[in-house]
């Protein structure tokens, strides 16, 4: 069962058509990937109305981008792994990348507000909890009233039930993912009848999608020494936890994961060639299309792909205004607030950007 922008019936013809299946059909599934249909690619499938974006290049170059439309400096290569409050106000970034000058920059520099945009809460959890041992420390140090005393102790049990609340979701609130890609033979990619499709009825794969479908993305999709068309799969979550559960954080995990769903995509795509070939040539009765093994494939781990839980707030971002601190992801918002991800991770970093400017308007 491949549900996308083709589907291929039981009879082996070919349509459009993405309502035909019972509840129940959709139930059963459901048991299979995550969704029965990865981050709504069917269910919001409208061009007309609903385009489709993709980021130019690759997926790295999102983030950039948005950033340079805004006028924004990035640092690439660098992860931030604590953020810390200073005397006197502002914060502090302990950064880790590859020791060029900008990364010495960042470790150096006091920010007047800060921003956390992140599909991991880790880095929230940990700065929340600095604040409000920080808040702990100073109310012992300092003289002052029972009264005092008792509010302060009311706002660090606040920040340290959101510390804890924001690691729980890094522990337990996220679900792991490998994302594929492989070449195949040109002439047999053609003869697939779609270019991106979700696959309800695997207990592998719940993704595919020819790579030189998306714009900006033809040149980098063809090899012409060896005429192969680049796809990429996405694994269901259910796949990627079992591996990761039985051979860890490894190399092997990811060397298996791409067996496993090259294995799977082969021949998902060679059932799909199948009944194509059977649709254009009615009464020829059997499949013309062999199942192509893929050259250059290979699997790539994604710890924190999806977010199973939320906070459940009915607020888009949380922010501590006192710090000026914002934090933002798809994990704020109760679960079913927002279409996609994608979505809930937006409209969450908006809302958490149009606060924190908030707090320098009202200073100014």
């Amino acid at each position: 069962g491949l549900r996308g922008m083709g589907r291929v019936g039981p009879d082996g013809t070919v349509s459009a058509s993405y309502d035909e299946d019972s509840k129940e059909q959709k139930a059963h599934m459901q048991q299979h990937t995550d969704a029965g249909d990865f981050c709504g690619f069917v269910q919001h499938h409208t061009p007309d109305t609903t385009p489709t974006y993709v980021a130019s290049g690759s997926n790295t170059n999102l983030c950039p981008a948005i950033c340079a439309q805004a006028g924004i400096d990035t640092v690439s290569d660098a992860l931030v792994v604590k953020a810390s409050t200073v005397p006197g106000g502002g914060w502090k970034l302990e950064v880790e990348g590859n020791g060029n000058d900008d990364i010495g920059a960042l470790n150096n520099t006091i920010f007047d507000g800060l921003v956390l945009a992140t599909h991991d809460a880790s880095l929230a959890a940990s700065t929340v909890k600095f604040i409000a041992n920080a808040e702990a420390e100073a109310s012992q140090s300092a003289e002052i009233s029972e009264a005092d005393a008792a509010a302060g102790g009311s706002i660090q049990d606040r920040l340290n039930h959101l510390g804890d609340d924001l690691q729980s979701l890094r522990d337990d609130g996220r679900l792991p993912l490998f994302t594929w890609s492989g070449r195949f033979d040109n002439e047999f990619s053609q003869s697939i009848p779609f270019d991106g499709a979700s696959v309800p009825g695997s207990h592998t794969v719940q993704f595919l999608a020819r790579e030189a479908s998306k714009p900006g993305r033809v040149k980098q999709e063809q090899d012409t020494t060896k005429e192969d068309a680049i796809w990429t799969a996405v694994s269901t979550s259910a796949f990627a936890a079992d591996v990761l559960k039985r051979l860890g954080s490894t190399r092997e995990a990811s060397e298996e994961a791409s067996q496993i769903m090259s294995d799977e995509v082969s021949a998902l795509l060679a059932s799909a060639a199948s009944a194509n070939e059977i649709g254009m040539n009615a009464g020829d009765g059997k499949s013309k299309s062999p199942v192509y093994q893929p050259r250059d494939a290979s699997a790539v781990r994604w710890a924190s792909a999806l977010t199973s839980k939320t906070l459940g707030l009915k607020e888009d971002s949380v922010t501590l205004a006192p710090w000026r601190l914002a934090i933002c992801g798809d994990f704020i918002r109760e679960q079913d607030a927002h279409e996609t991800p994608f979505e809930a991770a937006a409209l969450s970093g908006l809302e958490a950007g149009e606060r924190v400017a908030s707090f320098f308007a009202q200073q100014e």
